[in-house]
């Protein structure tokens, strides 16, 4: 076992922000929730399961910023749901990568790896095109 420091400025998906989860739980209640267009499937950071609720959506999205992202299961749900390629909206390509690394066959990319909105739609219209 090897403990070191990281260098970190918010303690995201810990304990610590546990007690941030009711106030953001509470935002989220003013925010304009719309079901997702059909044939779009939303999971669960938290355990990968869909989320089929709206309340119990955001339930576990407040929840999320004080547990642990179970990525792998997401991308496993993700697998079992029929995703043929993977894209990383948020900043770096770290999920990117681990979903890389999980499933070699399938296309993994981050938006960081673009440098153009046309670089990213060309891209997934070769990937869809198969």
């Amino acid at each position: 076992l090897r403990v070191a420091p990281v260098c970190v400025r918010i303690a995201s998906h810990t304990r610590r922000l546990a007690s941030a989860v009711p106030a953001f739980r509470a935002s989220l209640t003013a925010v304009n929730v719309r079901r997702p267009l059909p044939g779009t499937r939303l999971f669960s950071g938290i355990d990968g399961v869909s989320v089929l609720d709206v309340d119990a959506g955001l339930d576990k999205l407040a929840r999320q910023i004080a547990e642990p992202v179970e990525w792998a299961a997401c991308l496993a749900a993700c697998v079992e749901a029929g995703a043929t390629a993977f894209l990383e909206l948020g900043p770096g390509r770290a999920l990117a990568e681990m979903a890389g690394a999980a499933y070699p066959a399938l296309p993994a990319r981050s938006v960081a790896d673009f440098r153009s909105v046309n670089g990213i739609a060309g891209w997934l219209a070769r990937v869809a095109a198969g």
